[in-house]
């Protein structure tokens, strides 16, 4: 290849090897044989995908950490770390070569005649490994290949490899650990990293707490500050920092395999082995996994914060838990109910008084749940500083059947329509003692707020639409065989002419409810929405919702109150 004024005849344009050309001047073997061989490879790369073949010049100066480390048939090998790493691309922005690998593992093979530097190429670099370029030790003066050990299975720097590296750095002080520990590093090639153990040192855990004792061993929790690992870029990339983990004590380390059988479930993950530095004890660290998904789901994690909250009822914990624990993928988060402290809210005032008890404003500082952030280990949030609703049910603090019915009912029909307002979580007012659901706020209110103040700016076409949207989400309940029994523009919000939403699920249920069985429960609703069967006694049907409806229909239309010419 002939370069002339800088241009590549090649290519006809200035290319890799016009750079690589330019850069002659600047160093030296002091061996003509070398440095030609050097230059003949950098001449022969033209574009960017072949400059992995280039070979260079390394001063010994750019290794650090070297330390003999066998012999081969050729002579003395030693390991190294190179500082800057190998030539990747042709950085155009700074005119400069790009690298990659800083502070990689190397290996450096002896030379013994520079001379016929070609021949030593052939019988020294095999096809097992890469070759970067060729350095000399300052002092002995010896001429020293720069090279790579690739995996003769996977024919690459494969993970095993990095594993390999890295054994001399860390060791359980039991040698049959190490070894067990060291056998599935050196079974990682590609993408068998889930499978791989490590030595995880105590100081990387943190708040570790005894738990449990089973019949095989002591378990305790804790976090792990680092998290396993995940892929390598340079270095082992890792995800789960803090993550909760479980330990479980190892009885017999000496015999780490049927531990392994009597200590391990199918529905445990192991991360690796750590050792009590008190204590002596080996411990497995590993998170379980969840059955249905076999793997650490969402349910998973929101199980493994169960003890990081309650709302001091039984009743309201278990139900929270049980939704949470149905959660197992990202696209169900929105299906989530959570505790919410009530310092999590500010700016709380007070706007109606509902069927059941009071409804406030406030905004959350924290938002909702949107997905798990296994990066960082926790949930990640949207809409922060949001405004909710806090709807206070009386007298709750002593958690009434009617409070639990209004959860329960909200959360399942929640489930089914958009159109009944969204239901995040519930909370305490800690002054009054009464529960209150956090639900999603409508600026505009209720329907009959909206009728009242702007029914003269709804065309036909808006009135429709908005009977539409209320007749689409009863049909939907009653697909599902539920009846809401207490339908009125009250209890609708109106947002805007696409948003309307049906609230207070109090007195909703199954449309086969036999109310007769509870006397209590004879007659409910609101007078003028009341169909005149429920008024003589009769269980409530779909059809009194649909009376329900048709009186709705009269206000929208109209703008008037029901019966609003009759005084009593």
């Amino acid at each position: 290849m002939v370069v002339c004024n800088e241009i590549c005849e090649k290519c006809n344009s200035s290319c890799l090897a016009t750079h690589f050309h330019h850069n002659f001047e600047s160093w030296t073997s002091g061996n003509n044989n070398i440095d030609k061989f050097i230059q003949d490879t950098q001449l022969s790369i033209h574009s960017d995908y072949k400059v992995s073949k280039a070979l260079e010049w390394i001063p010994y100066d750019r290794f650090c950490g070297i330390k003999y480390f066998t012999d081969d048939e050729f002579g003395k090998v030693y390991l190294a770390n190179w500082i800057d790493g190998y030539i990747s691309y042709w950085d155009s922005e700074d005119h400069k070569i790009g690298r990659k690998g800083e502070n990689m593992f190397i290996i450096l093979k002896m030379l013994n005649n520079p001379n016929n530097i070609a021949s030593e190429f052939a019988n020294k670099v095999m096809i097992y490994q890469t070759f970067y370029g060729i350095t000399q030790d300052p002092e002995t003066k010896n001429y020293m290949f720069v090279c790579n050990e690739i995996c003769e299975k996977c024919n690459c720097i494969c993970f095993a490899m990095h594993f390999q590296r890295n054994f001399e750095n860390w060791t359980s002080g039991n040698d049959n650990i190490n070894i067990h520990i060291q056998h599935t590093q050196l079974s990682a090639h590609s993408d068998q990293l889930s499978k791989v153990l490590e030595w995880i040192h105590y100081d990387k855990l943190c708040n570790v707490e005894y738990l449990a004792e089973d019949e095989n061993s002591k378990i305790y929790q804790a976090n792990w500050i680092d998290g396993y690992i995940v892929s390598w870029d340079d270095n082992w990339k890792r995800g789960g920092q803090n993550m909760f983990v479980s330990l479980k004590t190892l009885d017999n380390p000496n015999d780490i395999t049927s531990e392994f059988k009597n200590k391990i479930t199918i529905h445990d993950r192991v991360y690796g082995i750590t050792q009590d530095p008190e204590t002596k004890n080996y411990m497995l660290v590993l998170s379980s996994i969840c059955k249905k998904c076999n793997c650490t789901c969402l349910a998973m994690h929101f199980h493994q914060n169960f003890v990081n909250w309650t709302s001091s009822n039984d009743d309201i914990d278990k139900f929270i838990q049980n939704i949470q624990l149905s959660i197992h993928s990202d696209y169900e988060v929105s299906k989530a109910l959570e505790w919410i402290p009530y310092n999590r809210f500010y700016n709380i005032k007070y706007i109606a008084k509902g069927g059941f008890g009071k409804i406030y404003r406030a905004n959350w500082y924290d938002g909702y749940m949107q997905h798990w952030d296994y990066e960082k280990c926790k949930w990640s949030r949207q809409d922060q500083n949001k405004f909710v609703a806090l709807k206070s049910l009386d007298n709750s603090k002593n958690v009434t059947l009617e409070f639990m019915n209004e959860i329960t009912w909200h959360y399942k029909v929640n489930d089914l329509l958009h159109a009944v307002i969204k239901f995040y979580g519930i909370t305490q007012d800690p002054i009054t003692k009464n529960y209150m659901m956090v639900l999603n706020y409508v600026e505009n209110g209720s329907l009959r707020d909206f009728l009242n103040t702007s029914h003269d700016k709804l065309n036909w076409y808006d009135r429709l639409n908005c009977l539409w949207i209320i007749a689409y989400a009863l049909n939907l309940l009653h697909k599902n065989n539920l009846i809401h029994r207490d339908l009125h523009v009250g209890n609708i919000l109106y947002d805007n002419n696409t948003r309307i939403y049906i609230t207070d699920m109090g007195l909703c249920k199954s449309a086969d409810y036999n109310a007769s069985e509870n006397s209590k429960e004879s007659a409910y609703g609101i007078l003028p929405y009341m169909a005149p069967e429920i008024l003589r006694g009769q269980n409530c049907t779909k059809a009194a919702d649909i009376y329900s409806f048709g009186i709705i229909m009269y206000e929208v239309i109209s703008g008037l109150p029901p019966y609003h010419a009759i005084h009593v």
